[in-house]
């Protein structure tokens, strides 16, 4: 078995370094690329072995066959039904992994706020972005992540200035119309400057397509002062789709970030984030949820890096679980020496709806500070038998009971997105109401 594995691991590494040599790399990002690149062949593909990928089955991922993403023409009015009301005229808009500009809609983003593509971006910030993505080459070493920036084409870059309040939320639109079954790289790099505040909320929609695969990261840097909520709503029709998503955020000094996330799996979802807590008093919530019916799969994978004293982490991660679904959450606390009054607490919970579904949870702490508060928990479990009977002893059926609870069980996460249209899109697609 490890041997057949490892047949097609090497084999599906073939695979991407062709497709890497198509990518046609841009000269101002041939650089970072290459450096990219060089980083995954050292890091390599994840196996069985590696801890934070134990839950996934890498061999049938492995033995998948892409093609490279290329973008497709489509109308404005193809894209107008995928766009909240909320975001009708700040959405960024990327068909197949490609930012497109003239599909993007900004009216309503403040003139100094600066959106362009990545390679554009580089005449003008190519100071911080080497520097940043150098920083992330050495301390990241996830797979994934790597081969993004590797072989991501016509990325977004997106420049909040100081002192800047965007109203309207920002939505990034991933729009796929993939004929062919493409691997699909998007990236959006996000800088939001001191004091200024901004709500990301990101989407998808599958014009047509399937088997197609997902690898997109979303970069968040946050200055001193501001404030960011990131919003992702993952629903996915098509049931054959592998999608490894990354957050990746840093905080500084009296920032904060709240991201909520929704997902009801595919074949296998992947959702990975790394935050680092850089400067004091910064302030990280992250919360999720995922409902699964059938065979479908969703991974959650966690680091909350404490580097700075006086910062507070807070993850609520919530599991509803069907037929023969599967999931996972593997998460870690990490307490630097020097972040001494730390707060940080970790919980994931999981209601199994069968005896064939099955969840994994690992939550972990590390920490090398001796002045911090911090805890973790998990549970694993059916429905509150005295619950359902207490229900049905009030007039409701058993079905209606069941669902009534697991409703409930998923709304603290979801009332907390403060975009009415999507809080009520992943009613409909989460709590089924």
């Amino acid at each position: 078995m490890i041997a057949e594995q490892d047949v097609e691991r090497q084999s599906f590494q073939l695979l991407l370094e062709k497709l890497y040599s198509q990518t046609g790399q841009d000269d101002s990002l041939n650089k970072i690329k290459a450096k990219a690149w060089d980083h995954f062949l050292e890091v390599g593909l994840p196996t069985r072995s590696d801890d934070v990928y134990r839950y996934i089955r890498l061999k049938k991922f492995f033995s998948r066959s892409y093609e490279k993403a290329y973008p497709t023409e489509i109308s404005q009015e193809m894209i107008t039904p995928y766009i909240l009301p909320e975001c009708a005229e700040s959405a960024l808009v990327f068909v197949n992994g490609h930012f497109i500009r003239k599909l993007s809609r900004m009216q309503a983003i403040p003139e100094r706020v600066n959106i362009s593509t990545l390679a554009d971006a580089m005449h003008t910030y190519s100071g911080f972005l080497n520097s940043q993505w150098t920083k992330a080459l050495k301390e990241d070493l996830d797979p994934f992540s790597a081969l993004n920036l590797a072989m991501h084409q016509d990325g977004a870059f997106i420049y909040i200035p100081p002192n800047t309040i965007v109203d309207s939320p920002i939505q990034i639109v991933n729009i796929v119309d993939a004929q062919t079954p493409m691997l699909i790289t998007p990236r959006a790099q996000c800088v939001v400057g001191a004091q200024s505040q901004l709500t990301i909320v990101s989407t998808q929609a599958v014009i047509s397509g399937c088997g197609y695969g997902i690898n997109g990261v979303v970069d968040i840097s946050i200055e001193e002062g501001a404030h960011v909520r990131y919003v992702q709503s993952a629903e996915c029709p098509d049931e054959d789709l592998w999608s490894f998503d990354a957050l990746r955020a840093s905080l500084k000094r009296n920032s904060s970030l709240k991201v909520i996330a929704a997902t009801d799996g595919s074949e296998t979802v992947r959702h990975d984030y790394r935050v680092v807590l850089i400067g004091e008093n910064a302030e990280v919530m992250l919360s999720g949820v995922w409902v699964l019916q059938g065979k479908r799969e969703a991974h959650t994978h966690v680091l909350v890096d404490h580097q700075a004293p006086n910062c507070r982490s807070m993850q609520l991660f919530k599991g509803v679980l069907d037929d023969f679904s599967r999931s996972s959450f593997e998460g870690k606390i990490l307490v630097r020496q020097a972040a001494q009054k730390t707060e940080a607490f970790q919980l994931n919970n999981n209601l199994l709806l069968s005896d064939r579904a099955h969840a994994d949870s690992k939550p972990n702490l590390e920490i090398f500070a001796d002045d911090v508060k911090a805890s973790h928990g998990a549970t694993v479990g059916p429905l509150d038998k005295d619950q359902i009977f207490y229900m049905k002893t009030r007039g409701f059926n058993e079905s209606l009971a069941a669902s009534l609870l697991v409703n409930g069980f998923c709304k603290e996460v979801i009332d907390s997105v403060s975009v009415p249209s999507l809080q009520k899109q992943m009613r409909r697609y989460v709590c089924h109401q």
